[in-house]
């Protein structure tokens, strides 16, 4: 008996069984193309939320932006803490958007081939 993850819900269950208790998914009934189907479905959504990520986090950086020239007058003085930090917070989460979805398109693009 091995562990093998339920291509429906990606938790892990027994090879053995055929259906997960999870999720209710049965495997017999499944043909190969069937499953790589659902797991292309599932990467492409993925991909579809990491750039819905990312544009919120384009607004954080633009909203930093707006506050901080709100906040200097137009470059006049400097600002409080608040939008650096902001600006900061909106970058690194960009970044790291940014390197989950080139990591889920690398493997939609092998899926499809």
């Amino acid at each position: 008996m091995a562990i093998i993850s339920c291509p429906s819900c990606d938790k892990n269950i027994s090879s053995q069984s055929d259906v997960c208790p999870h999720c209710g998914f049965q495997r017999d009934e499944v043909a190969e193309e069937r499953l790589r189907e659902l797991r292309r479905r599932k990467l492409r959504d993925r991909v579809y939320q990491l750039k819905m990520a990312s544009y919120a986090a384009l607004t954080l950086l633009i909203g930093a932006f707006g506050w901080y020239l709100a906040a200097t007058g137009g470059f006049q003085y400097r600002a409080s803490a608040g939008p650096y930090i902001l600006f900061t917070v909106g970058a690194a989460f960009y970044l790291v958007i940014r390197v989950y979805l080139y990591k889920f398109k690398a493997a939609l693009r092998k899926l499809n081939t």
